[in-house]
């Protein structure tokens, strides 16, 4: 049965992501993002399942229905909830994955982990940003957002985030991409 939901979240204007989403921003209104954080977190789960899906089959993924998901997975990196983060970040992982992208896409991507890091889940974000440069061929960023990710270590520890990771991970991708644009 979830097969058939997701095929028919992207056949209509008014899919069913689209009323989670709505459905999680009127309760963020109504009852506050800590409590639907605590009480509802299948909400999240849900929203983050249902974008899985749609990854499920790297054939039908195209630009149409990327640019139809990147608003959802926007949302969630940039909602003032972590759960609704992880989950966000979970969907990237997944698409970067499975799916070859254009390096516009890439771009904003890795625009979006940056600009919207936040000090709660910035190593889940790093770690996501390091999985895009491990899977994806990312080429250059703008200077301006790498810019802004040196400039986060007054409230976040950036550096330590990224030498913790290059202990655990392969970096090089990152870090060449990071001297190519700085130097």
């Amino acid at each position: 049965p979830f097969a058939s939901i997701a095929k028919a979240t992207l056949a209509s204007k008014h899919s069913i992501i689209s009323c989670i989403t709505d459905h999680i921003r009127k309760a963020v209104d109504i009852v506050g993002s800590d409590y639907l954080e605590i009480k509802h977190p299948i909400l999240f789960n849900f929203h983050a399942k249902l974008l899985l899906s749609m990854f499920n089959d790297p054939e039908k993924v195209d630009e149409m229905m990327l640019a139809k998901l990147m608003p959802f997975i926007e949302n969630g990196v940039k909602s003032p909830m972590k759960s609704f983060r992880y989950s966000a970040l979970v969907v990237i992982s997944q698409l970067v994955l499975t799916v070859k992208l254009k390096e516009e896409v890439l771009n904003s991507l890795c625009k979006l982990l940056i600009t919207k890091l936040r000090a709660d889940t910035a190593p889940a974000s790093l770690c996501t940003l390091m999985v895009v440069f491990q899977q994806q061929n990312v080429q250059n960023l703008s200077k301006n957002t790498l810019k802004k990710l040196l400039r986060h270590d007054e409230s976040i520890d950036v550096w330590k985030i990224l030498k913790d990771l290059a202990e655990r991970t392969d970096t090089t991708k990152f870090y060449n991409v990071l001297w190519a644009e700085l130097v």
